[in-house]
């Protein structure tokens, strides 16, 4: 329970820091001015993504500064989410292994918790760089967003019937190399 609630938690940071970083690094890119109607846009369609630049009122400062973040922790994250795939995908072997060894699975169980704990370490160290770039108007405008977005991801979960969200290899439950047999 606490490995689904860690990774809940972590995929909704990750989700939230990758979308401010994105929103950041396009906005921030030389564009043509749009004209665009005033009032709520035509037959009644909701606006998916909100300018986060302009809610937030982020400064030329403050877009670079949020953008060089990002070129600077991207690779880091990248690179430890990888090692956590792999120490995971490790232990996993060694748990279903034939032959297995009580003592090989808690050296794999360390690994991966290593692991776990550097992306946690990289998050956190990133939504605190965040943190600091942002003035104390936009920190409560963000503190705003933030809980705008969970409670949109909570509405879209209760939508979909509270499922667990399908993973890339479309089979839902626990990767594991072969599931034991059911008795």
């Amino acid at each position: 329970m606490f490995k689904t609630v860690f990774k809940e938690c972590a995929l909704f940071g990750n989700l939230f820091l990758a979308f401010l970083l994105f929103t950041v690094g396009v906005s921030a890119q030389v564009t043509q001015p749009v004209d665009r109607p005033e009032g709520p846009p035509p037959d009644g369609q909701a606006i998916r993504q909100p300018n986060l630049l302009r809610e937030l009122g982020l400064t030329q400062p403050q877009i670079r500064q949020l953008r060089l973040l990002n070129v600077e922790g991207r690779p880091l994250m990248q690179e430890a989410q990888r090692k956590l795939r792999e120490a995971n995908r490790e232990l996993d072997l060694a748990i279903y292994a034939d032959n297995m060894q009580e003592s090989e699975v808690a050296e794999k169980l360390r690994a991966f918790q290593l692991a776990q704990a550097e992306v946690a370490k990289l998050r956190f160290q990133g939504e605190l760089a965040i943190r600091r770039i942002l003035t104390p108007e936009q920190l409560v405008k963000f503190r705003e967003l933030r809980a705008r977005f969970g409670q949109m991801r909570e509405n879209m979960q209760q939508r979909r019937g509270n499922r667990p969200a399908q993973p890339r290899d479309g089979v839902p439950g626990p990767k594991r190399p072969l599931d034991p047999p059911s008795l």
